[in-house]
């Protein structure tokens, strides 16, 4: 496994390789970044991950700054999983400019799920992956269904600049209690993780109910009264049509995102 920290040097070892696998990450890998890097390996890809906390789709610098940074087991974790490279850039390397001016207009989720609630965060996610894409030059962009939002930004920004890469979406891994892994868990005691399964195994067991339902109010009281602080929204969204609905269909997921001992986690299924 090589280790590169610079831009130039991970597009000169990439130049004139072919088949490649790219997995972004923002570190703290878990078992749900490692399926990723399985699927990569299992196509006998060349497999890259990356791994930098993009201060730009943060709308809180607090959250930005504690940010959970674990490198050494990110290595770790790599090396045991066959990774081929790692690309460790500083954030100079992905924003070299002294102004960073960033242009993208987002109109998927703009005002609707977080789109309403971290503005310019997708903003931010489609700035730091149109730069990584310029020094990976990959094949195959592999991303995980547990941010569906972002993963269809990403696709519709890869679409709409007639790239040639190949979205790969990767199932959500998830806890043996139903919660999903995700990097912000760590903050997150068992007493808190054990919330967070109530909640998510009462919303799968009710999904149709509240795809049909035109007032969520009672499904949100439930989610407060199972121990959640805040909910920012239950929504059904169709994936074809890009916009909310109120019929179950194969194309129709759950989306959600609630506080839980100041941390704010999201979901779909």
């Amino acid at each position: 496994m090589k280790i590169i920290k610079t831009a130039n040097k991970i597009t000169s070892e990439l130049l004139n390789k072919k088949k490649i696998g790219f997995i972004p990450t923002m570190g703290c890998l878990h078992d749900g970044h490692v399926s990723l890097i399985r699927k990569s390996k299992k196509k006998k890809l060349l497999t890259i991950v990356s791994i930098f906390v993009n201060p730009f789709q943060f709308n809180n610098k607090k959250d930005f700054k504690k940010y959970p940074k674990t490198i050494s087991s990110d290595l770790k974790i790599c090396k045991k999983n066959k990774v081929d490279y790692v690309y460790l850039p500083k954030e100079k390397d992905i924003y070299p400019e002294k102004k960073i001016i960033i242009k993208n207009k987002i109109h998927y989720f703009k005002n609707y799920m977080e789109g309403k609630f971290r503005p310019g965060h997708f903003e931010g996610v489609i700035e730091v992956v149109k730069r990584l894409l310029s020094h990976v030059k990959t094949n195959y962009l592999f991303l995980g269904k547990k941010d569906y939002q972002q993963l269809i930004v990403i696709r519709k920004y890869i679409e709409n600049v007639d790239s040639k890469i190949k979205v790969i979406p990767c199932d959500t891994i998830r806890a043996k209690n139903g919660v999903a892994l995700s990097s912000r868990n760590k903050f997150l005691d068992q007493k808190s993780l054990n919330i967070a399964g109530k909640v998510i195994n009462f919303l799968k067991k009710n999904k149709s109910q509240i795809i049909k339902s035109k007032n969520n109010i009672l499904f949100l009281k439930k989610i407060k009264e199972l121990g959640a602080n805040k909910v920012d929204y239950l929504s059904a969204f169709n994936l074809k049509k890009l916009k909310k609905t109120n019929k179950p269909s194969v194309n129709t997921r759950v989306f959600l995102a609630y506080h839980l001992h100041g941390v704010r986690l999201i979901d779909n299924f």
